[in-house]
């Protein structure tokens, strides 16, 4: 479309360009209104989405402590890590084992004699032939040197590897299995094995089994390492004297767990206190782009720094998490038999008020890490149904959550809450994402109106220019009128 001529004062000498500028500030104050609202929706979303990652990280720490193997942990010690290391996994029990290391496993070897040194790799004019390593041909051809016959050994997959020791110019052959039956054959008819690397076939010698005394019992394996018991031993050397291994529960893990559980909970009760008590600062809205332009990016940080305080102060969702959380751990778990039933029982308490403490204490919890370490040591298991128990009773029963151990608990009041924020602002990374959220939706609704309005002040602003057209036409009418009257009555 072809913009109209605009006459812009040049018969009233008006600056109509400004004038229209400043009525178009008028005409576009409600969209402006619109942007600044979308835009705190926007830093409202993106304040929320902050808040889920926090609840989704802390029920990590909820769900693991809801299962059994979080407490079950265990740890294996040697009582010498030079001969046996051990590590016991899930599966394993407590116990003890007594463990006497007579051989290691070692690989099937074939140690060449020594060429001249420094030795050139790379150099041609070896002598020319076949050979076989574990029935695999080799072929040694004009071209062929050291090196490259040496990687196709390698890259062969036959279960042997060749090295070359540079200090004592030897090349060596060795199984990459261990034990009795790691052994291979090496068919050097031709003497081009011999000839080029010095490897004799009949020095080849044959690895052996490891030997080993597990509580009393002989055993051999072509491997230096076993399992038993869900307990794997790496055999790392041979010694005369009986080594210990003492597979135990891992109390330290356990209470690293717990004492994290306690860490986690204060910081995401800090943070949900902070956003809902931060009340909002008035005099700072989001900045126009007209705004923005007329100040430093310093300034407009700071500015916005300031206008998105308070953005979630008294929100009923994060509130209503806040009460969901301390609900889950207030109440002691029923059904569990002997003297521990309650966090309290295990050193962790709810800090009280005290006078002239602060208020941004209330609703946080504190630990006795000492009466806790007692617990777990006294009675492991009374701990790990603290906070895994279940309930087979229906969603719908009151005693149903009085039946769930803690971890049950917060993690299941961790999903609900983090639902609700995911229902209000989407799944979507972007701010101003369109979707069916309650959020998405605004902003839709939003987009719909500034889009009207946006329209409408497109359409004022051609009126604007109109009239001042009509005007600036009918002064240049004028004034040509009157230079002509004036005209006629001089020359009369």
């Amino acid at each position: 479309m072809i913009n109209p001529i605009r006459f812009t004062g040049m018969a009233s000498n008006m600056d109509t360009d400004k004038l229209i500028s400043d009525l178009m500030k008028v005409e576009r104050q409600p969209v402006n209104k619109l942007k600044q609202q979308k835009q705190t929706l926007m830093w409202q979303r993106e304040d929320y989405r902050n808040m889920n990652s926090m609840m989704s990280s802390f029920r990590e720490v909820a769900k693991n402590l809801r299962f059994s193997t979080t407490f079950n942990k265990l740890t294996a010690t040697s009582s010498n890590s030079s001969v046996i290391s051990a590590n016991a996994s899930s599966s394993a029990a407590s116990g003890s084992y007594v463990v006497k290391v007579d051989a290691l496993a070692t690989s099937s070897t074939n140690i060449g004699d020594a060429l001249p040194v420094p030795l050139d790799l790379k150099a041609t004019g070896l002598t020319q032939g076949e050979f076989k390593i574990a029935g695999r041909t080799f072929e040694i051809k004009a071209d062929s040197t050291r090196e490259s016959i040496m990687n196709e050994v390698n890259k062969a997959n036959i279960g042997v590897r060749m090295s070359f020791d540079s200090i004592n110019g030897r090349f060596t052959l060795a199984s990459s299995s261990t034990g009795a039956s790691s052994s291979f054959a090496i068919d050097d008819s031709s003497g081009v094995l011999e000839g080029n690397f010095k490897l004799k076939a009949a020095n080849t010698k044959v690895g052996q089994d490891a030997k080993v005394m597990l509580n009393g019992v002989s055993m051999e394996m072509s491997n230096n390492s076993f399992e038993f018991n869900g307990v794997k031993f790496d055999l790392k050397g041979v010694s005369a004297a009986e080594v210990n291994v003492s597979v135990t529960r891992d109390t330290q893990d356990l209470t690293g767990r717990i004492k994290d559980f306690v860490n986690k909970y204060n910081e995401l009760v800090d943070k949900i206190q902070a956003e809902t008590t931060e009340r909002p600062n008035r005099k700072y809205y989001p900045l126009s782009d007209e705004e923005k332009q007329s100040m430093t990016e310093k300034q407009v940080d700071l500015w916005e720094s300031k206008a998105k305080t308070g953005l979630m102060y008294g929100d009923d969702i994060l509130k209503g998490a806040m009460s969901e959380l301390r609900q889950s751990l207030i109440s002691g778990v029923t059904g569990i038999t002997g003297p521990i039933n309650s966090l309290d029982d295990i050193g962790i308490t709810f800090k009280s008020f005290t006078k002239g403490g602060s208020t941004k204490e209330l609703g946080k919890i504190s630990l006795d890490e000492q009466k806790l370490q007692d617990a777990v040591n006294s009675n492991p298991n009374a701990v790990m149904e603290l906070f895994t128990k279940s309930s087979n009773l229906d969603k719908t029963d009151p005693n149903r959550r009085l039946e769930m151990g803690y971890g049950e608990r917060l993690y299941e009041s961790l999903s609900k809450s983090i639902d609700k924020i995911s229902k209000k602002i989407g799944l979507s990374v972007l701010s101003d994402a369109v979707d069916n959220s309650i959020v998405g939706k605004r902003i839709y609704e939003m987009n719909k109106k500034m889009d009207s309005l946006e329209r409408r002040a497109d359409l004022a602003e051609k009126r604007y220019y109109k009239q001042f057209t009509a005007m600036e036409k009918a002064m240049q009418k004028l004034n040509s009128q009157g230079s002509w009257l004036s005209q006629q009555l001089g020359q009369g």
